[in-house]
């Protein structure tokens, strides 16, 4: 609770030092999951990824899944600077809700190409066959936020993944 109470004061100054400025000219940041099948018992990993991803400054959200048909296991493959599995909170996975914040620490805001994979979440599909789940971005418990450079606050669209365990 306290680092994320920090992450997210620490948050709050960053765009207090870069003003907060008008959203309504500005675009989305367009988040989501890959859809993937995967047979039970087997781990499968999701990559979450970018569109419209330019000069983003910061971001802060929480990831939410059914616990019945996947099991936590953990994050790999950071595609965006100083981003580690430190970046995730991970004290709620056993309730389905991974934390997540990130900002760039050169404060100059990061582009990436459409559909780039910015980090895979990966878990053991424990579900039966047929079953399947949602990757949701979710407003709780870390609020969503997204910031580009300069510190303007823009909207996020997401387009949560699902993954299906195969019959």
């Amino acid at each position: 609770m306290r680092n994320k109470l920090s992450f997210s004061i620490g948050l709050f100054g960053l765009l207090l030092l870069f003003g907060f400025q008008n959203l309504t000219a500005q675009s989305p940041l367009i988040l989501g999951g890959y859809n993937v099948k995967t047979d039970e018992n087997k781990e499968v990993c999701v990559q979450i990824y970018g569109r419209a991803f330019e000069q983003v400054l910061s971001m802060q959200y929480s990831l939410k899944w059914d616990t019945k048909i996947l099991k936590y296991k953990g994050v790999k493959s950071f595609a965006l600077p100083n981003l580690t599995a430190q970046n995730f909170g991970t004290q709620d996975v056993q309730k389905g809700i991974l934390t997540f914040a990130w900002y760039d620490p050169k404060l100059q805001g990061i582009n990436r190409t459409d559909g780039t994979a910015l980090y895979e979440i990966c878990f053991e599909a424990v579900g039966s066959p047929g079953t399947n789940t949602h990757i949701k971005f979710v407003n709780e418990p870390t609020v969503i936020e997204v910031s580009k450079a300069p510190g303007i606050l823009i909207d996020l669209q997401t387009e949560g993944g699902k993954v299906e365990v195969l019959r």
